[in-house]
């Protein structure tokens, strides 16, 4: 573990402070020799939720003759164009006259198993596989233009639904359910645990403070350039300090609140960097990912500021191992395999060349 950035440190223009431990495990190999592995765990600055870098941790990565089997037209699809229009649900008038909603390939409708009560699927494409190399900026933006345009639309009947995110879950080690690329919409009366819990102590810091924490840490993060990857419009990609999964980038929208806030432009510049850094991901092996596009409550000030997470996958194996184990799920802490600061440099120099 390489000990040469800057830890337990607080920034003198604002209250964020990077607080991390670096530990050492000593033990006897069966040959008899002594060896140490270091652990670094490090705090959230926001939440002060912890995280573990670990040496020896490893994410398998992609095996093309394991695609095969998803990449193969399937007639039983429900999101394939021979049967999306039959077997897909409708909203009910009021949200929309047409049942469904689309923008160039995107299609979004009902979710038929809604984990919030408005969730909603949005179909990328006709085609039934994409590389990520082919999650374009056009694809990324209309799947995200169409997702703000029916949260607009639920908002607008249902002024109750306060709560929202755009969400991604591609391939099946992802959580997701069909390989058919598609996101997913929450729209509720109550957040995730995540969102109340980023909500309440940005809203703490914001009083506190008298400044949001999110352009303070983009501020912060740009100037310390550790884990800076580069701004794109409206929006600013970093590497988290204290990563919840396997290669986290975030993104960080610029004086927007929430969704409803975003414009055309911040839209194209969220598309552009979703899809550069799907991109990088697919070219250092990984496949399946996860992402959340974050909301603050729709209607209220409280200092928050849209952000975006992503995170790789172990990719599609025969028999893959989870990278979700007794830490993930039932301790709520991340162990992962690398230093944010070395995930940056690698994804900014990938970054240039595009």
């Amino acid at each position: 573990m390489d000990p040469a950035f800057a830890i337990n440190r607080k920034d003198e223009s604002s209250a964020i402070v990077f607080r991390a431990d670096l530990l050492a495990a000593r033990f006897v190999l069966p040959d008899g020799s002594q060896t140490t592995k270091a652990l670094e765990v490090r705090f959230d600055p926001l939440l002060s939720t912890s995280s573990r870098i670990a040496e020896g941790v490893v994410l398998s990565k992609a095996d093309e003759q394991a695609l095969a089997p998803l990449q193969a037209s399937n007639s039983n699809c429900p999101f394939c164009p021979d049967s999306i229009a039959r077997v897909t649900p409708k909203f009910l008038p009021p949200i929309h006259e047409n049942g469904r909603l689309q923008q160039g390939e995107s299609v979004l409708f009902p979710n038929l198993v809604p984990y919030s009560q408005y969730a909603a699927v949005v179909v990328f494409s006709p085609r039934h596989w994409l590389p990520l190399n082919e999650f374009t900026p056009q694809r990324v933006f209309d799947s995200l233009s169409v997702a703000v345009d029916y949260i607009r639309r639920v908002h607008s009947f249902d002024p109750r639904i306060q709560h929202c995110s755009y969400n991604i879950n591609y391939l099946y080690p992802s959580g997701g359910s069909l390989p058919h690329p598609h996101a997913q919409v929450f729209l509720d009366p109550h957040p995730t645990t995540l969102m109340r819990l980023q909500a309440e102590a940005s809203f703490r810091y914001w009083t506190a403070q008298g400044r949001s924490y999110w352009e303070d840490l983009a501020k912060v993060e740009e100037a310390r350039a550790e884990r800076f990857v580069a701004r794109t419009g409206s929006t600013m990609w970093i590497t988290a300090f204290a990563p919840i999964g396997f290669n986290e980038v975030r993104a960080i929208v610029s004086n927007r609140e929430n969704l409803l806030d975003l414009t055309e432009d911040d839209l194209n510049a969220l598309s552009l960097g979703i899809s550069r850094v799907l991109r990088w991901y697919e070219s250092i092996g990984y496949n399946s990912f996860n992402l959340a596009l974050y909301s603050g409550p729709l209607n209220i000030s409280s200092g928050w500021r849209v952000h975006l997470s992503m995170i790789t996958r172990t990719a599609v194996l025969p028999y893959y191992r989870s990278d979700a184990m007794h830490m993930e799920r039932l301790h709520w802490e991340a162990a992962v395999d690398r230093l944010p600061e070395k995930i940056a440099a690698d994804l900014r120099a990938y970054w240039a060349t595009l």
